[in-house]
């Protein structure tokens, strides 16, 4: 089951080549404190020397170790160009770092190792998080990645920075706390297990050792009269993956020039001498297997997660891909494609496409609506009796009497009453009007594409501009115009409309006589708050006679029936002209303004700031890495899933 490991050394490379880490992936992350063994645990895993000697901090980097067993006349070494290599690694093994091809000797892996470090992190003892990458081929591996992180101090010596302590156990932290990492936690035996600093950090992240597998180095060194037995059956370290005694090389037999071979052979005898009924659970042999196998089965048990991971990740990239939006290579079609939008939207709303049943809010076309029914009610719904009182009517047909009092009603008090009322038609016209013209510059926000050209503020800007001006030309022009109207209406009043009433009402009225008193009912009910002249008494020129009743009713009768007539030739007038000059007006010649006066600020409107390119670059490659990712992990699904049914 190679492959999986395969796939998500795969997965990583994707994202390396973006310089950030991909989400949570399995992978086992090797931990422990300076000296505690990690190289020479990483060196009998790999069966040779490659890793940097010294004293204080050696490993100053991740080094993410990809161990991929390649046996002799494996397809991999054919089309490899070994270079100066010498014969036995062209045959044998090879290394190579991060995305190069170039291959390396085992021998010279060190020193290049010792080289990355230093670019880094610099020549003193400072640490970076920016991984090493090192592929190890090699006939004598097990396929295995592993990632070795700084050893834990507790000094900070030279010129490393007061808090290295503090760097290496953030540092750490970032790889075991992810919950798909297995953490191989490497213990000197000659140690206090309780105190040790790696098992408490390994215990804070995985408190039940459910992902933590403890590696026991320095059996051999432990204090005479002593055995690692407590330790390695389970019963000092509460881990549940395992713990796995070695037995590495001595510095004194790094010295002496002692082969990891020989090391390995010296541990099995060791092991069979001190621990038989422990060997095969045990040594470096058996935790290689181990970790495979434990990487295998995590990464079986993982897939799910990551996958779905992934998938939510990739829904995130294409999100933000889309607000970016594409790279603009032909400013003028962007902005027929702006205004296009616009209007495609605009049109929508304005016949009725806005609908939110969570909302009682009316916009666009309904509000339209809402607002011309709104003025109907309110010029049409008037009793016209309630705006005068019955002495105001008397005085009206007092003053505008001649010599003679009037036959039968006088025309110009008619007139003198009716003017008023029409002049209250204009303020509720003129406000209908405006009030639409607001909702037009509400739906034209709600319609301008702010989000899929949210990187174009200022062509957004500079739409909203134009319609703005648009709206208020077409708007004062519309108000021009019912002004006229309602000027025309008080300017002449026509009495045609009462020649029904004469042939039927009049006459009822005229018949009357002073007998008739009960129904000479004068019809006004407003309150008159006449003012009169000291010398004038009230009685002398409002007290009514049966003929100034008749004149009232007639008047009230005709009063009704003339203003009914205006109210609804103006209701009819502002909705038409408001339709036809400022909605329909708006509709006809919004994308040719826009177009017209856009056209020529192309370069300023569609100049993109360059964190929105930097953005969408970024996010297209990761995209394109994760696309790939779930392909890898697709095809192992497939792979698995045949294996099985095998």
């Amino acid at each position: 089951m190679d492959d999986l490991i395969f796939s998500i050394n795969n997965i990583q490379d994707q994202f390396k080549a973006l310089s950030q880490r991909p989400a949570d992936l399995p992978q086992i992350v090797v931990v422990g404190s300076q000296s505690s063994g990690k190289s020479s645990v990483l060196e009998s895993i790999v069966r040779r020397s490659f890793l940097p000697r010294g004293s204080g901090i050696v490993t100053r980097c991740p080094l993410i170790l990809r161990l991929t067993n390649c046996p002799l006349g494996d397809s991999r070494r054919e089309d490899k160009d070994f270079g100066a290599l010498d014969e036995t690694s062209k045959l044998e093994e090879w290394g190579e770092f991060d995305d190069e091809e170039q291959p390396f000797g085992i021998d010279q892996i060190q020193n290049e190792i010792k080289r990355r470090t230093a670019k880094l992190a610099g020549e003193n003892k400072n640490i970076s998080s920016q991984p090493i990458v090192l592929k190890i081929f090699s006939p004598h591996v097990l396929t295995l990645t592993l990632v070795d992180l700084p050893g834990i101090t507790k000094v900070a010596v030279g010129d490393q920075p007061e808090d290295i302590e503090d760097q290496i156990v953030d540092l750490i932290n970032k790889f075991i706390e992810n919950p798909k990492s297995i953490i191989l936690a490497v213990i000197p035996a000659n140690t206090d297990m309780p105190a040790n600093d790696c098992l408490k950090m390994a215990k804070r992240v995985d408190p039940e050792g459910e992902r933590t597998l403890a590696v026991v180095t320095k059996l051999d060194l432990m204090d005479r009269g002593t055995n690692a037995t407590d330790i390695l059956t389970g019963l000092c370290i509460p881990v549940k993956l395992g713990i796995i005694g070695v037995v590495n090389r001595a510095q004194e037999d790094i010295n002496k020039g002692k082969s990891v071979d020989d090391a390995l052979r010296d541990e099995e005898n060791f092991l069979r001498e001190k621990y038989p009924d422990l060997a095969d659970s045990n040594g470096s042999a058996y935790l290689a297997k181990m970790l495979q196998t434990l990487l295998i089965r995590h990464i079986k048990t993982c897939l799910p997660d990551v996958k779905a991971s992934f998938l939510k990740r990739l829904e995130e990239c294409r999100s933000i891909i889309d607000q970016c939006g594409t790279k603009v290579t032909d400013e003028r079609a962007c902005l027929h494609n702006m205004i296009g939008a616009f209007s495609s939207e605009f049109q929508d709303m304005m016949s009725g496409g806005f609908v939110d049943l969570e909302s009682v809010d009316l916009a666009g076309g309904s509000k339209l609506c809402h607002l011309f029914k709104s003025l109907e009610k309110e010029l049409t719904c008037v009793d016209v009796c309630k705006k005068y009182g019955n002495e105001q009517v008397i005085l009206a047909i007092r003053q505008t009497s001649g010599p003679e009092p009037p036959l039968i009603f006088s025309e110009r008090a008619f007139e003198a009453l009716m003017r008023p009322l029409i002049t209250t038609m204009r303020l509720p016209s003129l406000l209908c009007i405006q009030n639409v013209a607001e909702e037009l510059r509400e739906v034209c926000q709600k319609c301008l594409p702010k989000e899929k050209f949210s990187r174009f503020p200022k062509a957004i800007q500079e739409m909203s501009t134009v319609v703005e001006e648009m709206i208020d030309t077409l708007s004062a022009s519309t108000q021009e115009l019912v002004t006229h109207t309602i000027d025309i209406e008080e300017g002449h009043i026509s009495h045609s409309h009462f020649l029904k009433f004469r042939n039927e009402s009049l006459k009822d009225i005229l018949k009357m006589e002073e007998r008739d008193s009960s129904k000479l009912l004068m019809p006004f009910k407003g309150e008159s708050n006449l003012k009169c002249r000291g010398d004038v008494k009230d009685s002398d020129i409002l007290t009514p006679t049966v003929q100034d009743k008749k004149h009232v009713m007639i008047i009230g009768e005709m009063l009704q029936i003339y203003y009914a007539v205006v109210a609804n030739r103006v209701q009819d007038t502002v909705v038409k002209a408001t339709m036809t000059y400022l909605v329909n007006g708006l509709q006809k010649n919004v994308q040719l303004e826009l177009a017209s006066q856009l056209g020529n600020k192309l370069s300023k409107l569609f100049k993109e700031d360059p964190t929105v390119t930097l953005r969408r670059s970024q996010k297209e490659k990761e995209f394109t890495a994760l696309r790939n990712s779930l392909k890898e992990l697709d095809m192992l699904d497939y792979v698995m899933a045949n294996r099985i049914e095998l």
